[in-house]
């Protein structure tokens, strides 16, 4: 004769995408395959993914940190290359004109 064991609640697997995905857009976004939406998708699924991890349902909360980070890092470098970029193109256009 066999006895059923009862069954046992299995835990729920930590929910770890957005943490993960906002360190890999944050990564992206600072060596420049997805700058600015990089960045911004970095942010929101970062604060998304600590947001989970504060709440005990995922396990990366250091990684969505760290994704956070970055994605804010990725805006900043993303606006200083584009001010740096129309400063030097006024320039430019500047030195041009007076020929």
């Amino acid at each position: 004769m066999s006895e059923s064991m009862p069954a046992q609640g299995q835990p729920a697997a930590p929910q770890n995408g957005m943490g993960t995905a906002a360190l890999v857009l944050g990564i992206l976004g600072i060596i420049g395959c997805l700058p600015f939406l990089g960045g911004i998708l970095a942010i929101i699924f970062g604060k998304m993914g600590m947001t989970r991890a504060e709440q005990g349902l995922a396990t990366n909360g250091g990684a969505a940190k760290a994704g956070f980070v970055l994605g804010i890092i990725s805006l900043v470098l993303y606006a200083i290359g584009l001010i740096l970029y129309f400063v030097f193109f006024a320039a430019a256009m500047s030195t041009n004109s007076g020929m």
